[in-house]
């Protein structure tokens, strides 16, 4: 290893050693066995720091889920048969959705609406989304309107989304433009105004779409940096989209 870097690596260490009040001999061990003391403290200090963190339990889970991604889902099963109730079929629905079997997770959603959840709104949203994920649009939309009819002073913006996504899916796109012009007043973040863009691309106004997008540009320059970090992904979509656009 180039004496350089380990030198480098010894100051961050020793740095790391200081700003969170590790006991002195660290600094010794580091000091005196540069390579070695290195190690050691990464081994006994910054990994189980770094694991115990908000960042390091989420990569954690990440590299667990990618090891055996079923792990969850065997949990929630045996939960599930210890006590079957609504809220179990619920998390293990939701977690079943998260890793991509969205058949399986709807399936479960509606053993959750029985007693006293037989029409959750809640539940009924994300029966809605599993089915849409299932590419089954008409049964999402037969799902919501049933929300509705059931709640008719419930509001969801993902819900209304997931609405106008199945008109446009099952191909009513004179209604799904009505639900997005509605569904854009007071969405929270692009994506539902970056869908109606979609959607009138689909129609063949290219001049309102691109209007649409301007508007999420604009929109995002006025917000906060921390609006921009977490839409990043739909952002990045519409710089692409204006580009193309021209």
């Amino acid at each position: 290893m180039p004496v350089i870097l380990v030198v480098i690596i010894q100051i961050m260490c020793g740095v790391h050693v200081v700003k969170t009040g590790q006991e002195r001999y660290w600094l010794y061990l580091i000091i005196g066995l540069p390579g070695i003391g290195c190690a050691v403290y990464a081994l006994a200090i910054l990994l189980p720091d770094l694991l115990g963190s908000r960042d390091g339990k989420r990569l954690l889970g990440k590299a667990q889920d990618k090891m055996d991604p079923e792990r969850h889902v065997r949990m929630l099963r045996d939960e599930l048969v210890i006590t079957e109730t609504s809220q179990n079929y619920v998390r293990l629905a939701d977690e079943l959705l998260r890793i991509g079997r969205p058949q399986e997770a709807a399936t479960n959603y509606q053993k959750a609406l029985t007693g006293i959840f037989v029409q959750d709104p809640d539940i009924l949203v994300k029966l809605a989304q599993a089915q849409f994920d299932s590419h089954d649009p008409v049964s999402c939309q037969k799902t919501l309107e049933r929300l509705i009819d059931a709640n008719p002073d419930y509001r969801s913006q993902d819900g209304h989304l997931l609405y106008a996504r199945s008109l446009q899916q099952t191909g009513d796109l004179d209604k799904a433009e009505d639900e997005f012009r509605v569904l854009v007043e007071y969405y929270t973040g692009p994506e539902a105004r970056f869908r109606y863009y979609q959607l009138l691309i689909e129609k063949g106004d290219k001049l309102e779409a691109k209007h649409q997008l301007e508007t999420i540009a604009v929109m995002a320059r006025r917000a906060k940096p921390h609006y921009r970090k977490m839409h990043k992904e739909w952002l990045t979509k519409v710089n692409q989209e204006l580009k193309a656009l021209g």
